[in-house]
């Protein structure tokens, strides 16, 4: 099992050509912060990744932050967020780490008004370094909705490889296959 406590809980900031932003392991602090982005991005990040992870509310917000850390602490994945002068521009996790097969599933989300700047783009990259580098993982999954045209040109900009079709694989839809591996 990857001991997900020892990673640190701040990873190297990101210029977006105007400010840095920094990333950091998903707090108690977060929650307005998380709540905030969340309200901002309901709309554009439910169909592909569901409302648990982009709460709209402050008790949804508080609630989602203490099961992503029980996550951690129970091995299953990492949480980290984008800030910029304390708002949340987004979230990038890395989940259903399976210890054995040393593989995992790389998640994410930009607010809509955060688009557009490279920050998903660098969030991922950071994340998947992470994973190769201090995790240990030899392959990282991204599964996305054939629909989901910017999610799909964040895994070619990654250099990740087009594997497939899973049928069914995302809330009862079809999902495009992408891996990255060591």
């Amino acid at each position: 099992m990857i001991d997900l406590k020892t990673l640190p809980s701040r990873l190297p900031p990101l210029s977006n050509g105007e400010h840095q932003v920094s990333i950091q392991r998903v707090a108690d602090k977060h929650s307005m912060a998380l709540c905030e982005a969340g309200q901002a991005s309901i709309h554009h990040v439910r169909p592909w990744l569901g409302s648990e992870l982009c709460p709209v509310t402050l008790p949804a917000a508080r609630q989602c932050i203490e099961i992503l850390k029980q996550q951690r602490e129970q091995g299953y994945g990492i949480t980290y967020l984008l800030l910029h002068n304390e708002r949340c521009l987004g979230m990038g996790l890395i989940n259903y780490i399976h210890p054995v097969h040393k593989s995992a599933n790389l998640g994410f989300w930009i607010r809509p008004d955060a688009c557009g700047k490279g920050l998903a783009v660098g969030l991922a990259r950071t994340l998947v370094k992470l994973a190769f580098s201090q995790m240990g993982l030899q392959r990282i999954e991204l599964l996305i909705e054939p629909g989901n045209k910017s999610s799909q040109r964040v895994a070619i900009k990654l250099g990740a490889e087009k594997e497939g079709v899973c049928r069914k694989r995302i809330f009862g839809r079809d999902a495009l296959l992408f891996s990255l591996t060591d």
